[in-house]
Parts: structure tokens; sequence; C-alpha cells
């Protein structure tokens, strides 16, 4: 696999996460019912909302980033080192979290779809995983070319 190849796979990857992520999250917050008068609990308030959005952006905004870095060869020298390995870092992180949820996952069921749908997860997110190693072995190789 070529690292260009590599790098556009997992910027792919980490779009189709966050574009499932958020499509994930509307569905959740648009059509789970309100179940606090069966509850006799109180009603979920707009702080419940604000605290689902403020963990989508902590989730999404690093992978975000970090596909842009993979992505975007514009983007890719901009802004400081420091963003664009801490970006890297944060998708590679969470792409581990997502390998390790899916395939735990997976090895709870005897079959069907979802086992299907676990393994296809395991293994995008470890191109994802691939593509930010290599994106952060660039950038560590980019700085010890130029000193």
């Amino acid at each position: 696999m070529t690292s260009r190849f590599l790098r556009q796979a997992g910027a792919s990857v980490l779009a189709l996460q966050i574009g499932y992520l958020l499509l994930m999250e509307l569905a959740v917050v648009l059509f789970t019912p309100d179940t606090g008068e069966i509850d006799h609990t109180d009603p979920r308030g707009p702080g419940y909302v604000l605290l689902l959005l403020a963990a989508e952006a902590a989730v999404a905004l690093p992978m975000l980033w970090g596909a842009a870095v993979l992505g975007l060869d514009s983007f890719r020298g901009r802004g400081p080192r420091w963003g664009r390995v801490g970006a890297l870092g944060a998708a590679a992180a969470l792409q581990v979290f997502v390998v390790w949820a899916a395939a735990s996952n997976a090895l709870a069921r005897e079959g069907g779809p979802d086992l299907v749908l676990n393994w296809v997860m395991v293994l995008l997110a470890l191109v994802a995983v691939a593509a930010c190693g290599q994106g952060l072995r660039d950038e560590f190789r980019s700085t010890r070319l130029a000193s």
C-alpha cells in the first residue's frame, strides 16, 4: 500500500465515522422518546442535549482535524506541528478504542449481521490507525530532516 493511498483511505474512514457519529447522535436526540413521565423522573432538559453535543465535539473535532491532516495536502503543512501531531495522536487513540469496543462486541456475539458489521468496523478502524501512524511518522521524519 502506498503512503498516499493509506493517508487518503484513513482520511475517508475518519470522515465516514464522523458522519456516522453525527447521524446517530441526531437520531438519539430527535427520536428517543422522553420516558420521564413513565419512570417518574424529571424530563430531560437542555443540559442533556448540551452534554451530548459537548461529548460529540470532543470526539469529532480531533477526528476531523486528523482527517484533514491526512487527506488534504494544503492542510498538511498548515498550523503548528504540535497541533497536527496532537490531532493525529488523538484520532489514533480514538480508533484504538473503536477497535477494542467493536472487537469485544463481536466476540460476545454468536452470529448475525451485527457480527459482520463489528468486524468491518474493526478493519476500517485499523486502516485509520495505520494511516494516523503513517502521518505521525511523516511529521517526525520531516522534523528530523529539517534539523
